[in-house]
């Protein structure tokens, strides 16, 4: 082989292991399920009585698993509490998105985690409901997404805000490696 020959295969070789490099996500369907987020205790503590239901949208290089739990089936509370877990391997969270998950729920995104960029809204009664919104994300292939929404009672359940700030740590802390 020649010198120039050489020279070719190693960089072809260099480029194949760098295109396979920049695609850093795993595959949509590694992501957990983020109904294990919601232990039972927890569960009691922010929708007692409620279940949990997962679902998934999960495509071949990007894909969300949700996991719902309806405060209106078997509580004595209205309201809703959903965990999202989400990959995108194009990179959609860019900084833009964040900036506008952020906003709409009147916030701004921290670098003080969790995550590489968060944020956090507590909203409290509006005469129509009590809200806990969070967005965390790491780089911009991996997001989390955890709501709770109380119509009944008016205010969160005492430690909610704590629960729910943990769960959203978790749910990162699941995402694969």
């Amino acid at each position: 082989m020649t010198r120039s020959a050489a020279i070719l295969v190693v960089t072809g070789a260099l480029l194949a292991t760098a295109g396979c490099a920049a695609d850093d996500t795993a595959p949509p369907d590694e992501l957990r399920d983020p109904c294990a987020l919601l232990p039972a205790d927890l569960l009691t503590r922010l929708a007692p009585g409620a279940r949990p239901s997962a679902s998934a949208n999960l495509g071949d290089r990007s894909g969300t698993r949700e996991c719902a739990v309806d405060l209106t089936s078997g509580t004595s509370m209205r309201g809703d509490l959903a965990v999202t877990v989400a990959v995108d391997a194009d990179g959609m969270y860019d900084e833009t998105w964040r900036r506008d998950r952020c906003s709409r729920i009147a916030t701004d995104p921290t670098g003080e985690g969790p995550g590489d960029s968060s944020c956090v809204a507590v909203t409290p009664w509006d005469g129509g409901e009590t809200r806990f919104d969070g967005y965390a994300w790491r780089g911009e292939h991996y997001e989390v997404r955890v709501a709770y929404q109380v119509v009944k009672p008016e205010k969160l359940p005492a430690g909610a805000e704590a629960d729910l700030r943990g769960v959203l740590a978790s749910a990162v802390d699941s995402l694969p490696e």
